[in-house]
């Protein structure tokens, strides 16, 4: 496996959508989404509810990407450079060539196929440039359109994982899906 990592992410293009390094810029776009109950129904955290949480979500975000432990993006809107949400590959294994994704958008941008164009933007350079064989997603069983998502570009449900995450006082279980560079490609010939 290739390391392609330099501080930062590179920037990627899509069809309607610019992929870039998260910055401290980003901390409203990053209040906005983390504040909202129903953008975060699936994810694996509470709503913040200050600004300062904010603050330090994004500078998390930063440092480990400085830290070169994950590839974040900033899903934003090339006219005005705005953060719609975030994608992200992490916890790379480089002996098995292996990351898992992770995404998330703002719920005022969903249904527009977005996220479409981001993950297979994604795809690509994971398996292309940065030549992974593997990519895994965790995701809650009630989340159909992450689900719905996952399988159109290929995912496979490999097993469900009973009582994974105990989030906002309640343990959830978990969907484990993966897909294979050999798949992948087959599929885009």
């Amino acid at each position: 496996m290739q390391q392609h990592f330099s501080n930062a992410p590179p920037r990627l293009q899509t069809e309607r959508l610019l992929l870039r390094p998260i910055t401290m810029a980003d901390r409203d776009a990053f209040f906005d989404i983390h504040s909202d109950a129903e953008t975060l129904k699936y994810w694996s955290g509470e709503p913040i509810r200050e600004r300062s949480e904010a603050d330090l979500l994004v500078k998390r975000e930063v440092e480990m990407s400085l830290q070169e432990k994950c590839l974040n993006w900033a899903v934003a809107l090339p006219d005005s450079n705005l953060l719609i949400g975030k994608f992200v590959l992490f916890t790379f294994s480089e002996q098995n060539r292996r990351a898992e994704v992770g995404y998330i958008l703002d719920r005022r941008h969903w249904g527009l196929g977005y996220m479409s164009e981001v993950m297979s933007c994604v795809l690509d350079y994971a398996f292309n440039v940065l030549e992974l064989h593997r990519l895994e997603a965790d995701t809650d069983p009630e989340n159909a359109a992450s689900l719905a998502l996952l399988e159109k570009f290929g995912f496979r449900r490999e097993g469900l994982f009973r009582e994974r995450w105990y989030i906002n006082g309640k343990w959830l279980d978990s969907v484990m899906l993966g897909l294979l560079k050999q798949d992948h490609q087959n599929r885009t010939l």
